[in-house]
């Protein structure tokens, strides 16, 4: 019998279809059979029945569309499942209760941290000689973008037989990866179907590849940076994390999503605006589509639903296995391959972390724990579009950085580039003071970053409020230290946003740092007003800030197990 959750769901989804079949001459009862069965379950609303909704403007907008041109449509996710706890999200104290010591769950870190699948490593089924299926196929899409051609070179990393280091010597006991087993079979256990698929495969080891996510793509851009696509596996949506090497500063800076697309939908960012969605769909799975004659097309991804916690730090674990399989191959190459560890981590890819905020706290902790991922907590930035003032409090109880997207100091512009924004800039800037004075002076650094698009707020004008609002915040805030970051807009198609030169860039830098200094000593203030310009990176491969939208690629191989 379905629950009420399941009955208003379904009143809304048929309630969109009646809708949407206005605007198409599309029969609601044909689109109603058209639907899987599992969506056809419960009782359909009455005013749909018989119902022929038409309209001259649309007609026939959907008959151009085959039913083999529809991918299957990913299930409902529960809000049980969406709470649910895997591995990657236990604090290492729960973690050691169930597999029966410390020793045990630092074992299991220890691989983790790396990139390496505990649970293949320590399996006495599984020989550290077959190798990892995703560590191959992160090798051959790496040669292959570096050296153009996979073929001619040796691709197996089954010659790193113990990449831990050491010795595994009894391993976890067998006992204890049974229970790590249970873990990764017990991750959504909500979910009938999950668990009726992971009970007919229990011949299979369940590893996080099968169980959380699996990387499907990973593309190269000309200046080093990696782009990853990760599919989740509860529902098969896709998420993107971005890998940025500096090699002359020994280290690499992972960009993490907190959401399957985002709701915000802020002017300039593609995870809002280039994602299309066919809306007789929406309410039940992803259908991306190209049909130029549909009414009913989404003007942004939106948000398709929040990560959890495994699936946020999942994204490190693959980063971590990125570079640790890329540095382990020795080839010619060598010097050119080289990939920085990860050292730093910015919640600054698809999705509002402050939508997501109990998982993006739960992540950042799982970071900065040092038994486990072991970031320094200023290493690890949560950026923050402010939805409204809590938002700053929601996130400060994370053990990180907080930064601000800010874009426009004026109300009237702000509302323009975020659309969704429900306060006034005042009213945000004293929920940021606020969140700032309760840290400790070590954590009171926040960075406010704007996205400069030209003649649209990039003028003299926009540079002088921006570097006052920067002032009156250190003076509110003792021992605040702010720091005003400046992001070229890059290229998403917008039909009127345009990237400003890099001499009003840097024109603009200058005001925002002349304007602080100014100000600042007339008023008794620290006059240092830290301003400086992110570097572009990886935008030939969609990979810059902003331009996150899943878009596809041939897939770099099999992955699953």
């Amino acid at each position: 019998m379905a629950s009420s959750t399941q009955k208003k769901s379904a009143s809304f989804a048929f309630s969109s279809l009646a809708w949407i079949c206005s605007l198409t001459s599309t029969s609601c009862n044909a689109a109603y059979s058209s639907l899987p069965p599992s969506h056809r379950t419960a009782t359909k609303p009455a005013h749909l029945e018989g119902t022929l909704l038409s309209s001259p403007r649309r007609s026939g907008a959907f008959s151009k569309l085959s039913s083999s041109t529809l991918p299957d449509i990913p299930k409902l996710i529960t809000p049980e499942e969406e709470s649910g706890k895997g591995l990657l999200s236990f604090t290492l104290e729960e973690l050691s209760d169930k597999l029966g010591g410390y020793g045990r769950s630092t074992a299991v870190w220890d691989c983790i941290r790396r990139g390496i699948d505990p649970n293949l490593y320590y399996s006495k089924t599984h020989a550290i000689g077959d190798g990892d299926s995703s560590d191959r196929a992160v090798l051959n899409s790496w040669l292959d973008a570096c050296v153009g051609d996979t073929s001619t070179h040796e691709t197996s990393v089954s010659d790193d037989r113990n990449p831990l280091e050491f010795d595994k010597g009894q391993g976890l006991g067998q006992n204890a990866w049974d229970k790590l087993q249970s873990i990764m079979e017990k991750y959504h256990s909500c979910d009938e179907t999950q668990r009726s698929r992971k009970k007919s495969a229990r011949k299979e080891i369940l590893c996080i590849e099968n169980s959380i996510a699996s990387l499907s793509h990973m593309k190269v851009s000309s200046d080093g940076t990696i782009k990853l696509l990760l599919k989740m596996v509860k529902d098969g949506l896709e998420v993107e994390s971005v890998i940025i090497p500096w090699k002359e500063k020994g280290f690499s800076t992972l960009c993490v999503s907190s959401q399957v697309g985002c709701k915000q939908g802020c002017s300039f960012c593609a995870t809002g605006r280039e994602y299309e969605f066919l809306c007789i769909q929406c309410a039940f799975g992803k259908v991306p589509t190209k049909n130029a004659n549909c009414f009913a097309i989404h003007s942004g991804m939106g948000k398709l639903r929040s990560l959890t916690a495994d699936e946020i730090t999942v994204q490190v674990y693959y980063a971590s296995k990125v570079c640790r399989v890329i540095n382990s191959k020795n080839t010619e190459q060598s010097d050119n391959m080289a990939l920085p560890t990860i050292d730093n981590i910015v919640f600054m890819g698809m999705g509002e972390p402050a939508d997501n905020a109990l998982a993006v706290v739960s992540a950042a902790n799982a970071l900065a724990d040092r038994r486990m991922f072991s970031l320094a907590q200023s290493k690890i930035t949560i950026s923050t579009v402010a939805p409204d003032e809590s938002a700053f409090e929601t996130l400060g109880k994370a053990p990180a950085l907080l930064a601000w997207s800010v874009h426009a100091v004026k109300d009237s512009l702000r509302r323009q580039l975020v659309p969704t924004t429900k306060s006034l800039m005042e009213e945000l800037r004293h929920g940021l003071v606020k969140a700032l004075s309760n840290r400790s002076i070590s954590m009171r650094r926040t960075m406010l970053e704007v996205v400069l698009i030209s003649g649209v707020n990039d003028s003299d004008e926009d540079a002088e409020l921006l570097s006052e609002f920067a002032q009156s915040i250190m003076r509110d805030v003792k021992g605040a230290k702010v720091i005003v970051n400046l992001i070229p807009f890059n290229d998403i198609g917008h039909p009127t946003h345009r990237t400003p030169s890099m001499e009003r860039v840097l024109d603009f830098q200058r005001i925002v740092i002349q304007h602080g200094n100014e100000s600042g000593t007339d008023k008794g203030l620290n006059p240092n007003v830290l301003c400086y310009v992110r570097t572009t990176r990886g935008d030939d491969e969609s990979s810059a800030c902003g331009q996150l939208a899943t878009k596809r690629r041939p897939p770099i191989g099999k992955t699953g197990m």
